[in-house]
């Protein structure tokens, strides 16, 4: 009888070399580029459910476009500024939640660097990161923020390279589909992650890639995991 470890690697043959990418981008702060913002974007973006590589990917690339390479919106404090009413932001997709997310959590991220006296936007998303915890995110400073759900969360603190899991209706149903993982509320998913992960010798951040990857719509050439 196959290990778990076996059934991972020949099922999800194809998309290793890629999530291997995405799990390094994670863990080594290369996300976007090390862009601590366009991370908060990705994040806020991600939280109402668009498809990530076809919807979510192009708007985070013309929201750098737009405010990051033009130099205006270089810092958690300068996006803290703006409103989620800004004509420019809902032109890039028209959702008050998302920009509310987004303008929040930098808002929070960009105190966290100030009283803590960090170098960078990026360390303050990561010293948030790794303090949070999962179990507790409802009580949160981030996770009480309107349109930030347990997902959510949890995508900001694997894209700050904590290693953990997110409970999105893909991986959980390939979770349970390929590996019989169930679990009947999200925070025992997210458990249930982290034994798997160990079981099969593999972060939770590549089980995650390696999900997200096979199961997208988009042909083995056009995998992009910035």
């Amino acid at each position: 009888m196959m290990r778990l470890k076996e059934i991972f690697e020949d099922r999800f043959k194809e998309v290793l070399a890629a999530a291997k990418e995405g799990e390094l981008r994670c863990l080594n702060g290369k996300r976007w580029d090390g862009d601590a913002v366009l991370i908060v974007v990705d994040a806020s973006l991600d939280s109402i459910g668009l498809n990530y590589f076809k919807i979510v990917v192009p708007r985070v690339k013309r929201f750098y476009t737009d405010y990051v390479k033009t130099g205006e919106i270089s810092s958690f404090n300068a996006f803290s500024k703006l409103s989620p009413e800004d004509a420019r932001l809902r032109r890039i997709i028209n959702n008050r939640r998302v920009w509310h997310a987004a303008i929040a959590i930098s808002r929070v991220l960009s105190g966290i660097k100030e009283d803590n006296e960090l170098d960078s936007d990026f360390d303050a998303l990561r010293y948030w990161a790794e303090r949070a915890n999962h179990k507790e995110w409802k009580n949160d400073e981030i996770g009480r923020i309107n349109g930030v759900g347990l997902i959510t969360f949890q995508y900001l603190r694997m894209q700050a390279g904590v290693d953990t899991s997110m409970p999105d209706k893909i991986i959980k149903r390939v979770a349970e589909r390929e590996f019989g993982v169930h679990a009947n509320d999200d925070l025992l998913f997210v458990e249930e992650m982290e034994r798997l992960s160990k079981e099969i010798g593999y972060s939770q951040i590549l089980l995650c890639w390696a999900i997200w990857l096979r199961e997208s719509d988009m042909g083995k050439n056009e995998w992009e995991v910035l």
